[in-house]
């Protein structure tokens, strides 16, 4: 079978989604105020010493807290938790500059007062390594070193093409 390459942006995003990752939360803390945003852009980039790099919108207030701080921790969704539909809902659909996504929210705090997801299958939390953003024009991809993690028994990462075909619908 032959393939029909297009240009357009529809078909470019319908092959961009044949790209498998995970869906996230990624959260971050300025002063006194929380946020955090759904992702589907993290990478591993090294492993010794261990590197995630997240790609995130400059538009969003998260963006605005990592690039103050150079803090932020990354929650991996679990696919089998009930309430997926509903943290997607809170922390994919809403600005933090409208709303306290935190407000009567179940969540932890790291020791730095990070908050992130005690449901999530792991966590990392982070810090920018200094020099190693990349001006991406409408995102900025932060490289970070992993400062600490932390895995929970059970569960399975959620990732964005389940999310996309199956998770989505049920919204």
């Amino acid at each position: 079978m032959a393939f029909t390459f297009v240009t357009d942006s529809a078909g470019l995003n319908q092959a961009l989604f044949q790209v498998t990752h995970g869906l996230y939360v990624v959260t971050a803390k300025r002063r006194d105020k929380s946020n955090g945003q759904v992702l589907d852009a993290l990478m591993q980039v090294t492993n010794a010493p261990p590197r995630i790099a997240v790609g995130i919108g400059k538009r969003t207030l998260t963006h605005e807290m990592i690039a103050e701080t150079g803090r932020f921790v990354v929650s991996v969704l679990d696919r089998g938790d009930p309430a997926c539909v509903d943290v997607i809902k809170r922390f994919g659909f809403q600005s933090g500059r409208d709303v306290d996504k935190f407000l009567d929210f179940p969540h932890s705090t790291t020791d730095r007062e990070l908050p992130y997801l005690p449901t999530a299958v792991a966590v990392f939390e982070a810090t920018v390594v200094p020099s190693w953003t990349i001006d991406l024009g409408t995102h900025s991809v932060f490289i970070a070193s992993i400062d600490q993690a932390g895995t929970r028994e059970g569960g399975e990462p959620l990732t964005y093409n389940e999310y996309r075909k199956s998770i989505r619908r049920k919204g």
